[in-house]
């Protein structure tokens, strides 16, 4: 089970790389929950939210994943037009789709640069 959360998460996080997240398997009432904003819900509305970062992302290089059960909290740099920021991602994973997103990262670099 946990090569199976392992692998979902993968292909989301190597996909939010690549600036395609077509092929996350999210769940059609997933949640995305971010230092930032309300929660987001809702596959298309979630994936409409990655789409719109893709100007600003150059990549990710995925450090360590933490698996307990359906969730995993994976440790990774996303490098951005920003800079390079250390992020952490806990996601429920279950039946081999993503439920709920939750993003951990310091956000000013971010919010600095769209000054």
């Amino acid at each position: 089970m946990q090569d199976d959360v392992i692998r979902v998460v993968e292909a989301h996080l190597k996909g939010l790389g690549a600036r395609d997240v077509s092929g996350s398997p999210f769940h059609d009432d997933i949640e995305f929950v971010g230092p930032v904003g309300p929660p987001i819900k809702g596959a298309s509305t979630v994936r409409a939210v990655f789409t719109s970062f893709f100007p600003t992302i150059k990549g990710i290089n995925i450090n360590r994943h933490i698996v307990d059960g359906e969730w995993c909290a994976t440790m990774f740099d996303f490098d951005t037009t920003f800079g390079i920021i250390p992020m952490v991602d806990c996601i429920h994973v279950v039946d081999g789709r993503i439920m709920s997103i939750h993003v951990y990262y310091d956000p000013r670099p971010i919010l600095e640069g769209m000054r």
